[in-house]
């Protein structure tokens, strides 16, 4: 007979395989003239992230946003952190990315589907919206709702869908993590297809299901402040940074741009000078970067706006990027919430690039000069467009070429040009009710010829904007009970 001992021995050496945890363990620029601080943290359309240049390895990806209608049973709030089985909203149709986005307008694949107009989960009340995306009619809002101690989990980040562009709302499943603050939290979200999805800025989470369950992704301690997609895959910013609070894109020292085909849990670095952004800036100088893409699943352009000035551009397959042009009219300047640039606001469509330069002229109004200026060979010449209006800090930028259509979100509210950046007109003014220093809007995207979207400065206002008539006009609709 073995001596007991022994036993005992073998069973303690003995190798332990642990179980697999449990699954799931998409702006506001308060920018003043040239001496404000940020005053809160945000979202998508659009729009994206710097990494640092010896960071060799690669961050994955895992999960979606995918809803099953319910059974006419009562629901339960599903956003707010929450990663529930059984109400799983989705997303359908073709469109475009978060706020601040440029992402193309991909085709979904055949079989995909968002929930239904008005079918799964409530919305949590008090949802403050930071970031949108489309794709088609259906959509999503990442925020912050409830309040803190009386949200779901101790988290209070949550996601809204919508399968109506913005009409109705219903509960998504959100990553566990809170709202931007130094290395930690998420602001911003962009979607690929109706399932692939990414909740960045600063940390990075994925989701292959449509939002049923999220996982986070490694950035070995870089900060992903821009992120954006087309065609097959993912593009984003890491940074290595050192900002605090909201303004956890402050303080970069180092930037690169990585892709990752969507399912394949892998990020590689673009080969080619976006690997290791320039900054060409002096000492306590910030800096900042933009990220826009253009096409879909037949092939499509990257632009990126280095600190630098240098515009760098190439195909969305992954392959090298190249510079475009040494300077562009004017440099990014200091980083917003988003980590959107302050001094130039880049836009994209059809091989059309927009570039909106933007200097204060009084430190105590809100006037500034916005210079529109316009490339429509991939950025090596520019051509000024015009001077646009002095009143309202530019905050985001979108253009629809086909149309000369350029929209501009201020926190005066949304301007409209159709000539292409000739004249203006204020079609939106600045929503009722917002809080004082965060009037008018955050971002503005369009995600076809006729419509868009835009996210009010005020996230306290529950409220998307909604246009269909190609920003001619605007409708407010609300994403949830205050």
């Amino acid at each position: 007979m073995s001596d007991p001992q022994d036993r005992i021995d073998a069973w303690l050496n003995a190798e332990v395989e642990p179980l697999a945890p449990a699954p799931g363990t998409f702006e506001r620029i308060s920018h003043r003239a040239h001496g404000r601080k940020v005053r809160r943290a945000t979202m998508s359309v659009a729009g994206a992230a710097i990494v640092i240049a010896a960071a060799a390895a690669a961050p994955g990806i895992a999960s979606s946003l995918q809803h099953h209608p319910g059974s006419g049973r009562p629901a339960q709030p599903v956003a707010e952190g929450t990663q529930s089985p059984t109400a799983r909203p989705a997303v359908t149709g073709s469109g475009t990315g978060g706020v601040n986005s440029q992402s193309s307008r991909p085709v979904p694949s055949p079989g995909a589907s968002l929930a239904p107009a008005g079918s799964g989960a409530p919305v949590p009340r008090n949802f403050q919206p930071t970031s949108v995306t489309f794709i088609g009619q259906t959509g999503a809002v990442i925020g912050q709702a409830g309040s803190p101690g009386h949200c779901s989990t101790i988290y209070c980040t949550s996601l809204a869908g919508t399968s109506d562009y913005g009409r109705s709302w219903y509960g998504v499943s959100a990553p566990h993590t809170g709202p931007p603050d130094g290395a930690q939290g998420v602001g911003q979200l962009r979607f690929l297809t109706l399932t692939q999805g990414w909740a960045f800025g600063p940390q990075l989470w994925v989701t292959h299901d449509g939002g049923s369950s999220w996982t986070r992704e490694r950035t070995y301690g870089m900060r992903v402040t821009d992120l954006e997609t087309a065609g097959s895959r993912a593009f984003a910013l890491f940074a290595t940074c050192t900002g605090g609070g909201a303004d956890y894109a402050a303080h970069c020292t180092s930037f690169s741009l990585y892709t990752s085909v969507a399912g394949t849990d892998r990020w590689q670095r673009v080969p080619g000078p976006a690997a290791s952004l320039s900054l060409q800036a002096g000492a306590g100088q910030a800096a900042s970067a933009s990220l826009v893409l253009t096409g879909g699943p037949a092939g499509g352009q990257g632009y990126l706006l280095a600190p630098s000035g240098e515009l760098l551009s190439g195909p969305i397959t992954g392959t090298a990027w190249a510079v475009a042009s040494q300077g562009v009219p004017c440099r990014p300047g200091p980083p917003g919430p988003g980590g959107q640039p302050a001094g130039a606001l880049l836009a994209a469509d059809s091989g059309l690039l927009v570039l909106v330069c933007t200097s204060a002229t009084d430190p105590a109004s809100d006037s500034q000069v916005k210079l529109v200026t316009e490339s429509s060979d991939g950025g090596a010449h520019w051509s000024k467009a015009a001077a646009v209006l002095a009143a309202g800090i530019a905050t985001s930028v979108a253009t629809q070429a086909q149309d000369h259509l350029v929209v501009l979100a201020t926190d005066a509210g949304l301007y409209r040009s159709g000539d292409g950046g000739l004249t203006w007109q204020r079609t939106q003014a600045s929503p009722a009710g917002a809080a004082a220093g965060e009037t008018g809007f955050s971002y503005v995207g369009m995600t076809s010829r006729t419509n868009g979207v835009a996210l009010p400065a005020d996230p306290g206002l529950h409220e998307v904007f909604i246009t269909t008539d190609g920003g001619v006009s605007w409708q407010a609709h609300a994403v949830s009970a205050p």
